[in-house]
């Protein structure tokens, strides 16, 4: 039940805003054009086989010949031309396929090539599967790129993984009825799966496994030592986690937090997927969000980012053990100061006006810094309890 009513929260969580892409890629991946995009701007796209690669001596730039075999979209810029001259040295050597597949765009009457790839059958019939589908219909598209997702032609793979990435979080829980656990745990559990890749595939099992599922996730997340895979993934792995075991990830969650002995890079992941359950399911997680607020504050390392976050979501329930840190040695950072002070600022609650009159007295130039600071660059109204 709390898994069906978690998919429900991250789907009524966009609202009419245009949603963020999948939350455990980076922005790299999500960047990156995918095939169906390239095609949908291309005005002709022509699968051919490579051949003649030559440099010129004159110039050291390098051509090869694309013999054109088929045209997935064609123009009529380009008439009855079959062999098209690419920029570019591209030989054919090894395991590398002579198929190759271009995205050209038509510029006074004649075809200019703005891309192109190595492309067997497989990347063709991918393509040209993906081409026929309805931009308005995100769970088809998804459903259709989820088992190529494990493809053998690394293109495919690829291909599919980016796909993933710029979708919103809601459209994949949406068409999590379409993902398959056992496929998922195989990829995870591939050491030949891309490490930045992990993390997905961890939210998609979290929307779509079960207990099972769960114990595989928490497995890995609490193996000792951490293998480097899931140090760099923790973030995902614990978000999928958490949406099939609520009770034992937010546990988790909590005491990866409060360890200062973790290497920085898991808490700060870790403190990423619960920034994503905030953001995705707001009350509903509050006071397991909270809990791990407060054990980050402790720690001068962690605690200005807690804070920040308390004072941008608006909740202000800790505002005595945000306050308490002012004074310790481990918080004197201008950083970590700067930010209490900020938080005080914005926080409507009597100790916060008591605490702000208090660092007025024994620091005024601070609090004077702080709240031009705020007029300037970061205005933010006190959100309602």
């Amino acid at each position: 039940m709390f898994r069906v009513a978690a998919l429900t929260a991250l789907v009524l969580a966009v609202g009419p805003a245009p949603a963020p892409a999948c939350t455990f890629c980076g922005d790299n991946v999500r960047a990156k054009p995918t095939l169906r995009m390239q095609y949908a701007q291309a005005s002709a796209v022509l699968h051919g086989k490579l051949a003649n690669p030559r440099f010129d001596p004159k110039t050291d730039e390098g051509f090869t010949d694309l013999h054109v075999g088929a045209a997935l979209k064609d123009a009529p810029a380009r008439g009855n031309q079959n062999v098209l001259t690419l920029r570019g040295y591209l030989p054919v050597v090894g395991d590398t396929p002579s198929e190759y597949l271009v995205f050209c765009t038509a510029k006074d009457g004649k075809l200019d090539v703005t891309a192109g790839v190595a492309a067997p059958a497989a990347v063709v019939a991918y393509l040209t599967g993906a081409a026929k589908l309805a931009e308005n219909d995100p769970t088809a598209r998804l459903a259709y790129y989820f088992p190529h997702l494990s493809s053998p032609d690394a293109t495919v793979a690829a291909d599919a993984f980016v796909e993933f990435a710029r979708a919103a979080d809601a459209d994949i829980a949406r068409a999590a009825k379409h993902f398959s656990p056992e496929a998922l745990r195989k990829l995870i559990g591939d050491e030949k799966t891309p490490t930045e890749r992990l993390g997905v595939f961890a939210f998609l099992l979290g929307v779509s496994g079960g207990p099972a599922d769960a114990a595989f996730l928490e497995k890995l997340l609490k193996q000792q030592p951490l293998s480097a895979r899931a140090r760099e993934s923790f973030g995902g792995l614990l978000a999928g986690y958490v949406l099939l075991d609520p009770k034992g990830g937010w546990a988790l969650a909590q005491s990866v937090l409060a360890d200062t002995e973790r290497p920085y890079s898991v808490r700060l992941s870790s403190l990423g997927a619960v920034r994503f359950f905030q953001a995705a399911r707001g009350a509903e997680c509050k006071a397991e969000v909270l809990k791990c607020c407060a054990a980050l504050l402790p720690d001068g390392d962690f605690a200005d980012q807690a804070i920040d976050d308390l004072r941008r979501w608006g909740w202000w329930d800790l505002s005595a053990e945000v306050f308490a840190q002012f004074a310790k040695p481990t918080h004197a950072a201008p950083i970590v100061r700067r930010g209490i002070v900020r938080y005080a600022l914005s926080c409507p609650n009597d100790d916060a006006k008591k605490f702000v009159a208090a660092v007025r007295q024994s620091d005024p130039k601070l609090v004077a810094a702080v709240e031009e600071m705020l007029k300037l660059y970061d205005p933010v109204t006190p959100s309602k309890k």
